[in-house]
């Protein structure tokens, strides 16, 4: 496995419990993951504590997961944007990318957008117009994945 620095980089986008479940997953798979969150009090938290305790009590982060909320430089280099916001924020949080955030982009939330009834995907697409998208989405949680229970999406 190649060492940290010259691993592919995953951003996920997104600190709650799926977000970090989704770096935590990424880390195992071998990739080095940047954790964003909006919030820089509990982003800090969560990289002193090595541990997203809000919302995914007692999962450790690995070294592999950088928690930042500098969502320019989370997106940044990344080979793979996985969207883990509300659907209600993912307009707002897409249009803050960077222009030089080109990686595609999974949307790993459901619902629709208020006001618009768009869909996750669809809202990528008027965002990000000729950009890659997908959608993970399945009968799986947070703290199953996190906690490397077996699960399907």
């Amino acid at each position: 496995m190649p060492d940290a620095a010259h691993r592919p980089r995953i951003a996920v986008l997104g600190a709650g419990a799926w977000g970090t479940a989704l770096a935590v997953q990424a880390a195992r798979a071998g990739h080095a993951a940047t954790l964003w969150g909006r919030d820089a009090a509990r982003v800090a938290e969560i990289a002193q504590a090595r541990e997203n305790a809000r919302y995914l009590p007692g999962v450790k982060l690995s070294a592999a997961i950088t928690p930042t909320d500098d969502l320019g430089a989370a997106a940044r280099g990344a080979v793979l944007l996985l969207a883990a916001v509300p659907a209600q924020h993912l307009r707002a949080v897409l249009e803050r990318l960077p222009p030089d955030a080109a990686a595609p982009i999974v949307v790993c939330a459901k619902g629709v957008e208020q006001g618009t009834l768009r869909l996750p995907l669809e809202v990528v697409g008027e965002v990000r117009p000729g950009g890659a998208g997908a959608v993970l989405w399945g009968p799986s949680l947070g703290q199953e994945i996190a906690r490397g229970v077996p699960a399907a999406a």
